[in-house]
């Protein structure tokens, strides 16, 4: 029994913490989620010739690894000036697969 209630607690803490989200994120669907988020407006008449991706992915909200950085979008996309930044999130189950893309755009 007592098992069961630290397990019970563990999975509590979980989805507390997934579900804490913060800063700019799109609205989380409960069974499906497929979003893109614009969060810079470019100034330039064009956002560039080029796009690079760099993403995250996360399992039940316990486990998450990946390198969403800006940094790591530019350096996928080969772009050495970035002129606009977009964010990608798509989810299954809530947090059962979550999976958080950062997109760079310039040149």
């Amino acid at each position: 029994m007592k098992k069961y209630i630290a397990l019970t607690a563990v999975f509590a803490v979980a989805i507390a913490i997934a579900c804490s989200g913060g800063g700019y994120n799109a609205p989380s669907g409960s069974i499906l989620q497929d979003t893109t988020l614009n969060k810079d407006i470019s100034t330039a008449a064009a956002v560039g010739s080029k796009s690079g991706e760099a993403c995250t992915v996360g399992y039940l909200g316990i486990i998450a690894s990946g390198d969403a950085s800006v940094k790591a979008a530019a350096a996928a996309g080969g772009i050495n000036k970035v002129n606009a930044v977009d964010y990608k999130n798509d989810n299954l189950l809530g947090s059962l697969i979550a999976k958080t893309c950062t997109i760079a755009r310039g040149d």
